[in-house]
């Protein structure tokens, strides 16, 4: 096909460029039809200005925290899709002149167009695009694929070929799902299931295109297996002699563990645990009840002198934090603070991590060991995701010889350990 260019039109650069569909990633694979109800492929006619550079580099996302759990929709999806487009091309997207959609608004909804004409998205049929239509959680990694298959065309997208999901997959949307799980982009619900067929909320769309941004261009694989079933290990308190031995444990058997440390702790230990990619979070500084508990300020008080602490030497304020007690203890029930302080903490964009499986270390010190593991492994009994509550303190030896134990069962159980992240199941007490 030529090209023609309209010279009575001085401040546009018009051409007439075809884009057929599917990308040529999916050529050998006819049956992806990306967001479509059209079998056949699909001849794209652009009428763009020319590229211009962007400074965009964030991705800003009206009034996200009001509207976090709003549905999103095929129109409002590829708003977003062009702005990380933006983003990472380090351009703005052409301005397309030609509509083929009655249901589209070329003023007021560019971005649709945009999406359509670079191939990202589909119509639904010979003029619909459905701009108000939800988007399901698998038509969402379908547009997400062919968005950084656009944007970033000499990335390498394999490394998740041999992922198997326990759900059933529809074949359009295996490869881009085997993606973004590998990356993880999008992981399981609470249910240990991906939910394909669940519509997304505003708020899993924004964690999704941050974190596109974030790995870009590189986008390492970080989970080469699907694993339904999720433990984490979480231990508390200060470090000790005990944490250098857990450390070691754990880069042995190459699984990673969140750290709920208190009050001062050994730097050299602390800025270990997040070389070795280990979260760390706070469980305030003086681990007093009486104190803590006595009013929401003396709360925060206490716990912001401990997140100033650990910034100064980690460089970053973790957004993990646990209550000493857990968010039900007996303390601050009975003083009727704990209502307040989780909402605050919740206010604060901290995310308070409670506990499903009770390793048993805080009874006593040193508790036999096959107590500890028997109360670890029979704790998981009927669950899908498991926080498992452990100690770090000197007392503590016997979970440290536990530990491998634990590791070597929950592996055959059939769990995949891993630190706690923003997405990560947190069971809580006190919702």
């Amino acid at each position: 096909m030529g090209i023609l260019f309209l010279t009575s039109v001085p401040s546009l650069l018009l051409s007439i460029a075809l884009a057929t569909q599917p990308i040529p990633a999916f050529e050998s694979k006819k049956e992806l039809n990306l967001l479509s109800s059209v079998s056949q492929q699909e001849e794209h006619f652009i009428l763009i200005e020319e590229e211009e550079l962007s400074d965009k580099t964030e991705l800003m996302i009206e009034n996200l925290q009001q509207r976090k759990d709003y549905t999103l929709d095929r129109g409002e999806a590829c708003r977003y899709i062009m702005d990380t487009y933006e983003i990472l091309t380090g351009k703005k997207p052409k301005i397309v002149l030609e509509n083929p959609f009655s249901d589209v608004d070329a003023d007021s909804q560019p971005f649709i167009l945009q999406a359509y004409h670079l191939g990202i998205v589909n119509g639904k049929g010979d003029d619909i695009f459905s701009p108000s239509e939800e988007l399901s959680r698998s038509d969402f990694v379908i547009l997400l694929y062919r968005l950084i298959e656009t944007a970033c065309p000499n990335v390498d997208l394999s490394g998740g070929e041999d992922i198997v999901f326990e759900e059933n997959v529809a074949k359009a949307a295996t490869i881009p799902l085997q993606f973004a799980y590998s990356r993880g982009l999008i992981d399981i619900q609470n249910n240990g299931k991906i939910e394909l067929d669940n519509v997304l909320t505003l708020g899993e769309v924004a964690d999704i295109l941050h974190e596109v941004i974030e790995i870009a261009p590189e986008f390492p694989v970080k989970y080469a297996k699907f694993a339904s079933k999720r433990a984490f290990l979480t231990f508390d308190d200060g470090t000790s002699e005990n944490t250098a031995k857990i450390l070691d444990i754990l880069k042995e058997y190459h699984v990673k563990a969140t750290f709920f440390v208190t009050g001062t702790c050994d730097e050299e230990l602390l800025q270990r645990m997040q070389e070795e990619g280990h979260i760390v979070g706070n469980h305030t500084n003086s681990h007093k009840y009486e104190v803590l508990y006595s009013s929401s300020d003396a709360f925060w008080n206490d716990f912001n002198t401990e997140q100033q602490y650990l910034e100064n030497i980690l460089g970053t304020a973790s957004p993990f934090m646990r209550f000493p007690g857990g968010s039900n203890n007996s303390i601050g029930m009975k003083n009727g603070v704990m209502g307040d302080i989780t909402t605050q903490a919740k206010q604060n964009g901290y995310f308070y991590v409670d506990w499903n499986v009770d390793s048993g270390d805080a009874r006593g010190n040193n508790v036999p060991k096959d107590v500890i593991v028997h109360n670890v492994l029979n704790g998981t009994s009927g669950k899908n995701q498991v926080i498992i509550l452990m100690h770090q303190t000197k007392p503590k030896q016997t979970t440290v010889e536990a530990l491998p134990e634990i590791i070597e069962g929950l592996q055959a159980q059939g769990y995949e350990i891993r630190p706690m992240t923003e997405k990560s199941y947190m069971p809580r007490f006190v919702k």
